[in-house]
């Protein structure tokens, strides 16, 4: 469903706390026509320059703020990712990416009651930082 579209055009940033860089973001559109809890959200598999980045690694954060890791996502029923509000995606990487050009592959998957499989899209985008 759409899966061009799911990565937000702006590409990914790196993040900087306290003077440290601790990783980096992106944004995600939803893989479905309507918003989810985000306990539906099956899974968001993240490969950066080819590599597999950990699921330890990745957390997400609700439009109030509110940071989560994956692993804790399937419990949280009280924040949606909405249709049109790109979902905050951040990886933990100490140091962040470096200058240059990046290729970002994003597999995200949403459960839904009436499909079996849910709904699912991957997709690829190079940027600069």
């Amino acid at each position: 469903m759409n899966d061009k579209y799911i990565i937000a055009s702006k590409g990914c940033e790196n993040i900087v706390e306290d003077g440290r860089t601790i990783g980096y973001e992106f944004q995600l559109r939803i893989p479905y026509y309507q918003g989810v809890p985000l306990s539906q959200v099956k899974h968001i598999k993240v490969r950066m320059d080819g590599k597999a980045v950990p699921q330890e690694d990745i957390r997400v954060f609700a439009t109030s703020g509110e940071e989560f890791k994956l692993s804790e996502i399937s419990t949280v029923s009280l924040f949606y990712w909405e249709y049109m509000t790109p979902l905050r995606v951040r990886v933990c990487q100490e140091g962040g990416l470096g200058k240059g050009t990046h290729s970002l592959d994003v597999d995200a998957a949403i459960d839904v009651i009436y499909a079996p499989d849910g709904f699912k899209a991957e997709a690829s985008q190079e940027f600069e930082i």
